[in-house]
């Protein structure tokens, strides 16, 4: 069972990378350096992005899951991270962003918390997973990895806080897509660990 778990925990983040991808080369106006991924949430992207954060959050309840079976003692706190991340990325696409970011919404307030939720969740995820497991063969890699997606999350963070208080960042896209990378390969190196 758990490596039925681990091999779609390893698929559905393989197709929530393609859902990602193919948004991004559909023809709708925007800048992957400047934009958010959560912009290609509205118009005719919109069931791509929707995809995307379903995959990434059921990716994440299969790597749980796995987790709860093959760990003993089970590592609570990885696994209600994990659940967050997916509970966070499951809503998210109920309360789109807010196209003009100089007039905020509620609805783009609750998705900001939502990201926010998401992002420090799987971050914690990451970074707290090589010493909660024992995986020898990986612990170093897992390691680097996790820190990077520590290091992505808190770079979106800060670009974020800057346009809150109207400062523009002109590289906050980049700055996301490298947080949605490295958080992609955690998801699949972890699940694939399980196979």
């Amino acid at each position: 069972m758990t490596t039925v778990l681990g091999l779609l925990g390893a698929v559905t983040t393989l197709a929530s990378a393609a859902a990602l991808v193919r948004m991004h080369l559909q023809p709708n106006g925007h800048d992957p350096l400047h934009d958010a991924v959560s912009d290609y949430g509205l118009g005719p992207t919109a069931g791509y992005y929707r995809w995307h954060t379903a995959l990434s959050a059921y990716a994440a309840l299969f790597v749980a899951a796995a987790l709860a079976r093959t760990e003993h003692p089970v590592p609570q706190l990885l696994v209600y991270l994990l659940l967050t991340f997916a509970c966070a990325r499951l809503v998210i696409p109920s309360y789109p962003t807010d196209p003009d970011r100089s007039r905020p919404t509620g609805t783009g307030r609750v998705h900001i918390l939502l990201a926010a939720a998401a992002f420090a969740s799987i971050a914690w995820c990451a970074a707290a997973l090589p010493g909660r497991v024992d995986w020898p063969s990986l612990h170093g890699f897992l390691v680097v990895l996790g820190w990077i997606v520590v290091a992505t999350a808190a770079a979106c963070a800060l670009g974020l806080a800057a346009m809150l208080v109207r400062v523009t960042v002109p590289f906050f896209g980049a700055l996301q897509r490298a947080f949605y990378v490295a958080m992609l390969t955690w998801l699949f190196v972890v699940s694939v660990h399980f196979v």
